[in-house]
C-alpha cells in the first residue's frame, strides 16, 4: 500500500517547529514520516507502532492533531485534521464520545465481585459429624458431685 500524504501548516516535534511540511503514513510499516521542502535526505521518521494497540495514542481537537507526545500538528482546516485522524485509525470527537456513553451505559444487574473477595469460594465448609448423638448425650447419667 503506498504512503499517503498530507499537507501540514505547522508541525511539533518535541519543541522543534517545522513549518509548511508534509507528513507521510505508512499503513504497512505503521510509521509517520516528516518531509521538508527542498530535503535532499528523504525523510525523518517521527512515529512508529501506528495502528498498534500498544501505539501512540491519536487525538484530535480542531484543527489540532496530537500523535503521541512528542508530535502535534496543524493542519488548515478541520477536515483535512479529520481526514489524517481517521487515515491513522484514530477515532474522532464524534465518535469517541458516542464509544464513552455506550461504556457507561450498562444494564443493572449485580454488582462485580471485589477482587479480595475473589479468592473465597461460595460453598460453605463441610459440616462435620459429632461423635456421640444428642440422644447418647441426654440418655447418659449424669455425674454425681462430691
Amino acid at each position: 500500500m503506498p504512503t499517503k500524504l498530507f499537507a501540514v501548516e505547522q508541525v511539533l516535534y518535541g519543541a522543534a517547529p517545522f513549518n509548511k511540511v508534509r507528513l507521510g503514513y505508512n499503513s504497512a510499516a505503521g510509521c509517520l514520516n516528516l518531509l521538508l521542502p527542498g530535503s535532499t535526505r528523504g525523510a525523518l521518521q517521527i512515529a512508529s507502532g501506528l495502528g498498534d494497540l500498544s501505539g501512540p495514542k491519536v487525538s484530535l481537537e480542531g484543527s489540532t492533531c496530537t500523535v503521541g507526545s512528542a508530535v502535534k500538528a496543524m493542519f488548515s482546516d478541520e477536515a483535512a485534521a479529520a481526514r489524517f485522524v481517521s487515515c491513522l485509525g484514530g477515532r474522532l470527537p464524534a465518535e469517541q464520545a458516542k464509544a464513552e456513553e455506550q461504556q457507561q451505559e450498562v444494564a443493572p444487574s449485580t454488582p462485580p465481585r471485589a477482587a479480595s473477595n475473589a479468592a473465597i469460594d461460595d460453598t460453605p465448609p463441610r459440616v462435620k459429624r459429632a461423635k456421640r448423638s444428642l440422644v447418647d448425650v441426654v440418655a447418659e447419667p449424669m455425674p454425681k458431685k462430691l
